[in-house]
């Protein structure tokens, strides 16, 4: 009886330092939605019209944080730009190619004990796409990024990547699924992930999208223009932090949940607004050399960290996006 107690115990901390794991990984892909948004672009040969590949996104979030009665703000902003570079959609394999660029910063108002308070990331996407069928595609996904204060000049250390082959499937209209098998390399260390996608559209009213561990919606159609639902998000990002004297990296990491809004003005514009408050909130620097081993997936955790806030708050982020 005693053995099967202690088994029993064991069995749950393991199940969930797995999935803790795995969340935390998640929350190093901060451009995971690129190889997701790409599904139905390359399916569109039956239509008359050209399909709309390109956009503009601008999207800023704001955290109030408390730490031991002393407030300081951290503010999330994100311009991420997608271009069609080469589009055939008439033969009986439809080719799509789109690059890009993204900015996304992090930048923290009255905090004072991390040694800078801006920080920028700049990332350079290219994805290649081909349809087998109506039904199947494969896209292959390639993303150099640079994340750091810019305190001093750039060198090799600072480039970040991410490569992903995606395979997608659309036996209808209404369902679409796929899974990303997905490369990255930054700060802490090398990763191999497989990570499934769904767009479904429920009924008339009702549609749920997600990127599996990563995010999820589920949201409900108040009219033509406005939809009203919940969401579930994982994310974060990496900077090198240059104080001096000392080689660090502050890593960003987030977990929340809320309700989201979307309204679409026109035919090309839509607004998104998100208000919730976050379950898991970790901003944190480390030497430079605090990383894991190939996949260390459940060591992660035993990084030492120097500075560590761990308080969660409210968020509220607004976006705005056009699409050409």
């Amino acid at each position: 009886m005693h053995t099967n107690q202690i088994t029993s115990t064991k069995y749950p901390l393991r199940l969930l330092k797995m999935i803790r794991s795995i969340l935390l990984i998640c929350l190093l892909l901060p451009v995971l939605g690129y190889s997701q948004n790409t599904d139905s672009s390359t399916r569109s040969k039956l239509i008359t019209t050209s399909p709309r590949l390109g956009g503009i996104t601008i999207t800023n979030q704001v955290a109030p944080i408390t730490v031991d009665g002393h407030s300081f703000t951290m503010q999330l902003p994100t311009a991420d730009i997608g271009i069609p570079v080469y589009k055939n959609f008439s033969s009986p394999h439809p080719v799509y190619i789109r690059a890009g660029i993204r900015y996304q910063g992090l930048l923290l108002s009255n905090e004072k004990n991390i040694g800078s308070n801006n920080f920028h990331s700049v990332s350079v996407p290219l994805l290649f796409s081909y349809s087998f069928s109506r039904a199947t595609n494969i896209s292959l996904i390639g993303i150099v990024s640079i994340g750091s204060d810019f305190i001093r000049s750039i060198t090799e250390e600072d480039f970040l990547y991410t490569a992903g082959v995606r395979i997608g499937f659309h036996q209808n209209k209404s369902f679409k699924y796929g899974v990303t098998v997905t490369y990255v390399k930054n700060y802490a260390g090398q990763y191999v992930l497989p990570l499934p996608d769904v767009d479904w559209t429920i009924s008339k009213k009702w549609n749920f999208t997600a990127l599996l561990p990563s995010r999820a919606s589920l949201r409900y159609k108040l009219s033509q223009a406005q939809s009203l639902g919940a969401t579930l998000s994982i994310g974060g990002s990496m900077y090198r932090l240059n104080e001096e004297g000392k080689e660090q990296y502050l890593h960003l990491r987030q977990s929340s949940a809320g309700l989201i809004y979307d309204l679409k003005m026109g035919k090309r514009w839509k607004l998104n607004l998100v208000a919730g408050h976050t379950f898991m909130q970790r901003l944190e620097t480390f030497n430079i050399d605090q990383k894991v081993s190939f996949n260390g997936f459940g060591k992660l955790n035993d990084r030492t960290s120097n500075v560590s806030y761990q308080q969660n708050s409210f968020i509220f982020q607004a976006g705005i996006s056009y699409q050409f």
